[in-house]
């Protein structure tokens, strides 16, 4: 089936109105305003708090320390999905407090909560609050966490900070190791890349913020945040509190932007929810951009080296990779597996590796934990890859063109069995290339840089091809619901943070249907209300709740036919639905839907038939492999070293287009963050003292529309095999892509200058001292 573009976005109306209902924009008048003390030191042991003149200031409801809170008898914030390393041995685990209790780890760290009745007075008691502290020594680099004498941040729990130890894909005979040397030992030529990934801060449009409530009469709590899934938030923090599940409710409405990094739990919603608890009333906290950059998972921070051995025709024959991740001063859910599975399942991307192994050291360092960002994993494996492949075609003589062509995994290999023991079930790479050269025209590419070089200026050109899994977990539920009101609900679990889930999941379900538009409401977002599921994360909403509604749309007219035969004493299979409408084939008028279903709820309640059309359904589908090639070209200023982005041309195959508008939405905001690590970004801190030195906007630099061409993009659509609408998931392709294509056009630009040694963000200082030789 076809789905072309559907008209308007439903969200836009109320958000350019200003009439979202973000976190801040709900406060109830009762609530009272929180503030939290914070960790000066990135390493210390915390002696003691005094807050007795902070209790006694105007207005103040309660100052809590971990001792106050608690905190002893509550569980660990975040903890790691299970994972082993290559002893067999599980990640070491360690405990997140609520609140620091005996010794910090990072700068930012919650010490105490401060409550008042206003958030002036809150700030000013948090300001009399005094904390007493031991600095010691701290490390901030995955690198140098683990050599031999570094500061260790648990002692005794994890010795020497390794938290993981990991090879993947498993090799419990050694046989692929040995296989994998004895191609590197043949090998014609190896070509080899050292390169560090930068540490990335969010930035999301909207801070965190919460409202903890109580309820002393059911003994139930509930939080409103932004989150991207209300169940894994829920199930998070019932397990910090200790309570089972059902007894918090999680609610979310608009959330500005999310990014993987408000999918993850964190201290202060636990201790807005004990203290709302203590203090009988509800309360209301708003991260303030600074302490977002302090508390905010953030992303990236690895270090890589890799080996690519080639034959004599310059085809792949072996990839061997080694890395370190850092994980920050304590786990996330997933942060390991960002550095290890989620990386390796990008591999070998586009081309036909047929022999590869990485193993990946995960530290623990005095800084801000890491998680998901926007990519998790998949960014990091191609800007290796890719990076490594363009050095292929230097060393060869091949060129970036000729290499890529080369070892491309043609078409009629689908499906293919990868290295990494992942299977891509479809996919066209070598149109997808050919489509990119052609749309950036890249023979035309000589000209353009001879006309750049008379003008004083060096241009250059880089290629990326990019490959991701999406998905992550395989199932996903959708419920179809008829509430008697004459319109038609469909309840999903992913949260939305611009990805605009109301335009197309209601107008995919209004279509499956056979229904108006106007008569479907889509609800996420209550954990008491809408089906658990796991959330918008992975570039997995499209294909896993879109398919989950499909599944669940067919279960719904299947038993409307049933119910339309029952009601017309008809057989179940002359029953025609057209034109919206149920009827005996061949005969006009019939129920509609929603009339169908009135009746369907009536025939259930007086037992004639054991259920109406309400339905739950869930679609069950392993990962898809969303794929594409983007060109970038930008010009380089000699004098200055300043870079420019002049053209940037992207082809993608995300399968099956479900709403042209939002895939290039999607498209070009992932571009633009890649763009932005590859130029721009960086999280900086003292390698000595621990203290964040990019604390703010105005040291860390974000990419303004100026930054930015008009993005060029096109699609080449191979519909995904294993989910029921055939679409791969398109949300993080940009922010995958953009960084490699990038880096290879100013490579290419300051050629034949050595820019091997070069890391991001390619910074005009960066840049200046390449070109002069320092």
């Amino acid at each position: 089936m076809r789905y072309e573009r559907w008209p308007g976005r439903v969200e836009d109306a109320a958000l350019l109105q200003g009439l979202g209902r973000f976190g801040d924009d709900v406060r109830p008048a009762e609530a009272a305003a929180a503030v939290f003390v914070r960790s000066p030191h990135a390493h210390a042991e915390l002696l003691r708090i005094d807050a007795a003149a902070a209790r006694g200031m105007p207005g103040v409801l309660g100052v809590f320390t971990a001792a106050e809170l608690g905190c002893a008898e509550l569980g660990s914030v975040t903890a790691p999905v299970p994972m082993k390393g290559a002893d067999g041995k599980p990640i070491l685990r360690i405990h997140r407090p609520v609140l620091a209790q005996g010794r910090v780890r990072h700068v930012g760290e919650p010490v105490a909560l401060v409550v008042a009745e206003s958030l002036a007075q809150a700030l000013d008691a948090a300001e009399a609050v005094v904390a007493d502290y031991a600095p010691l020594p701290a490390v901030t680099s995955a690198a140098e966490a683990l050599r031999s004498g570094a500061p260790e941040l648990w002692p005794g729990e994890v010795p020497g900070n390794l938290a993981l130890d990991w090879v993947g894909p498993e090799d419990p005979d050694g046989s692929r190791a040995a296989a994998l040397e004895a191609a590197f030992a043949q090998a014609a030529c190896i070509a080899r890349l050292r390169l560090h990934n930068q540490r990335l801060a969010p930035v999301t449009l909207e801070p965190r913020t919460a409202t903890a409530f109580y309820d002393a009469r059911t003994g139930s709590y509930t939080l409103r945040c932004g989150t991207q899934g209300a169940a894994g938030m829920r199930q998070q923090l019932a397990a910090t509190l200790r309570i089972p599940p059902e007894q918090l409710r999680i609610l979310s409405e608009d959330v500005g932007g999310g990014f993987g990094t408000k999918a993850s739990a964190y201290p202060e919603y636990a201790a807005l929810l004990v203290a709302s608890r203590l203090l009988d009333r509800p309360l209301h906290w708003v991260s303030t951009r600074s302490e977002a950059f302090l508390t905010d998972n953030q992303g990236r921070d690895s270090d890589w080296t890799a080996e690519l051995a080639l034959d004599r025709e310059g085809r792949f024959l072996g990839l061997r990779i080694e890395g370190i991740g850092n994980l920050g001063a304590y786990q996330t859910g997933v942060g390991a597996l960002v550095h290890t599975g989620l990386f390796l399942a990008c591999l070998p991307g586009m081309y036909d590796i047929p022999l590869l192994q990485m193993r990946v050291r995960c530290a623990l360092t005095n800084t801000v934990p890491t998680g998901p960002y926007r990519g998790a994993g998949r960014p990091e494996a191609n800007f290796l890859l890719e990076r490594l492949v363009e050095e292929a075609g230097r060393l060869t003589g091949l060129g970036p063109v000729e290499i890529r062509r080369r070892n491309l995994i043609p078409p009629q290999r689908m499906p293919y069995l990868t290295a990494a023991g992942t299977t891509y079930d479809s996919g066209d790479f070598p149109a997808v290339f050919e489509k990119a050269l052609q749309l950036a025209d890249v023979a035309g590419f000589p000209d353009r840089r001879a006309a750049a070089e008379r003008r004083g200026r060096r241009r250059g050109i880089g290629i990326a091809c990019f490959l991701e899994n999406a998905g992550v977990f395989p199932e996903e539920p959708a419920r179809i619901s008829f509430p008697g009101d004459g319109t038609i609900r469909v309840s999903v679990h992913p949260v939305a943070s611009g990805q605009g889930h109301a335009t197309v999941f209601g107008a995919l379900a209004a279509r499956l249907l056979g229904v108006p538009r106007e008569l479907v409401r889509l609800t996420a977002g209550d954990s008491a209300r809408d089906v658990l599921g796991f959330g918008a994360v992975a570039s997995r909403s499209a294909m896993m709740t879109g398919g989950a509604i499909a599944v669940t749309a067919e279960a719904v007219l299947a038993k409307a036919r049933r119910v339309a035969a029952l009601l017309l004493q008809a057989r179940e299979e002359d029953i025609a639905y057209r034109n919206g409408r149920f009827g005996i084939a061949g005969e006009e008028g019939g129920p509609t839907l929603v009339e169908l279903a009135a009746r369907a709820a009536e025939l259930a309640r007086q037992g004639v038939i054991a259920e109406g059309l309400d339905t739950t359904g869930k679609v069950h589908a392993p990962l898809s492999f969303p794929n594409g090639c983007h060109v970038a070209e930008v010009e380089l200023d000699p004098e200055t070293g300043c870079v420019e982005l002049i053209s940037y041309c992207a082809v993608d195959d995300c399968g099956r287009v479900l709403d042209p508008v939002i895939v290039a939405g999607q498209i070009q905001g992932g571009v633009a963050q890649g763009v932005g690590q590859a130029l721009l970004e960086e999280v900086a801190y003292d390698g000595q003292s621990g203290q964040l030195l990019s604390a703010s906007l105005m040291d860390y630099a974000l990419p303004r529309a100026s930054d930015l061409p008009d993005l060029r993009s096109e699609h080449l659509e191979v519909p995904c095999l294993t989910n029921p609408l055939g679409v791969k998931g398109t949300g993080e392709a940009g922010t995958t892509a953009a960084p490699p294509a990038v880096f290879n056009a100013v490579a290419d630009a300051l050629a034949p200058c050595d820019a091997s040694a070069l890391d991001m963000p390619l910074t005009a200082e960066k840049i200046w001292r390449v070109l002069r030789g320092r």
